[in-house]
């Protein structure tokens, strides 16, 4: 099963306010709409309970979040409404875990290690320096050498394929310099995007895993390009003209039937808007406003599909 198939079930789910892949080392990733202040009392969770956790609940100051053993490396963690019965909120979660362990997920982000200098290298301050720019030169001249080999007017568009790059790994390194580089222009959105490049999915695909707007994923591949983190593969009819696919969701009910506290939304749905823009024009997160229209999927609001220039 793909992995956007599974966090549908959580990110479609009213009761679901939020969650996050997260390392063992209490590092969220892939994450939606998780609040900060549910990660020091996860974090202070994994510490203690990392090597024997399964499924747990905790408190925060957000609410009530479920955590629950993925496979060696990932831990699924869901911020669930006050509203929801403890029971039910486990064994959600609990059957997305299940389904997660069936998913190939991309290995999280590695801190960079650095080795201790035995003491015979230590007494040269001269060798020590040659050994340092040795060490630093291979690293240099992959990225040169990758910069050097992309036209710097390529531009990535919403169909092109992203596929990793020579300095892919580097980037994904935690506290490398190019880690850090990157870190500072997109934060943990940059890293997410790179998380799901698997030379399979688009520009416009890793945007819909991540719930994030597209032109927000297309800013971080074009960076990546132009450092030889990523490489692309575009298809020739997309040199004419670049054009985005959006989903433009439409309420063909009635609007009295509608809860009140949905209906601001509902009106805005007159599959024109994307939820990103209606979310916009109400100056409410796009999260509030998806919660407002999954209730009536499928029932008296469909989402349509349509190409933009």
């Amino acid at each position: 099963m793909e992995l956007e198939r599974v966090l549908t079930k959580l990110r479609y789910d009213e009761s679901v306010s939020g969650y996050a892949l997260i390392t063992n080392g209490g590092q969220p990733f892939l994450s939606f709409s998780l609040p900060d202040e549910a990660l020091p009392p996860i974090q202070g969770t994994l510490r203690i309970h990392e090597s024997s956790l399964r499924l747990m609940n905790i408190m925060t100051d957000a609410g009530t979040v479920i955590l629950a053993r993925v496979d060696p490396e990932w831990i699924l963690g869901v911020l669930f409404e006050a509203t929801e019965s403890l029971g039910s909120a486990l064994q959600k979660v609990k059957d997305v875990a299940r389904l997660l362990e069936d998913v190939t997920l991309p290995p999280p982000p590695v801190p960079v290690e650095h080795p201790i200098p035995v003491m015979s290298e230590v007494g040269s301050g001269t060798s020590a320096a040659i050994s340092s720019a040795v060490e630093e030169t291979p690293q240099s001249v992959v990225m040169v050498k990758a910069e050097e080999l992309i036209p710097p007017d390529t531009i990535v568009k919403h169909g092109c394929v992203i596929l990793p790059g020579v300095a892919y790994a580097d980037a994904l390194m935690i506290d490398s310099a190019l880690n850090i580089e990157f870190k500072k222009q997109f934060a943990n959105v940059g890293v997410d995007t790179l998380l799901m490049v698997d030379e399979k999915r688009t520009a416009v695909e890793i945007a819909d895993v991540l719930s994030k707007r597209v032109e927000h994923v297309l800013e971080v591949a074009q960076w990546c390009l132009q450092k030889g983190v990523v490489d692309v593969e575009c298809p020739e009819e997309q040199e004419t003209s670049a054009r985005e696919i959006v989903e433009l969701p439409l309420f063909e009910g009635k609007i009295k039937k509608a809860k009140k506290k949905h209906r601001d939304v509902l009106e805005l749905c007159d599959g024109t808007r994307t939820v990103y823009e209606i979310a916009e024009k109400l100056s409410i997160l796009y999260f509030k406003a998806l919660q407002c229209i999954v209730p009536y999927r499928g029932k008296n609001l469909k989402m349509i599909r349509k190409t933009r220039e």
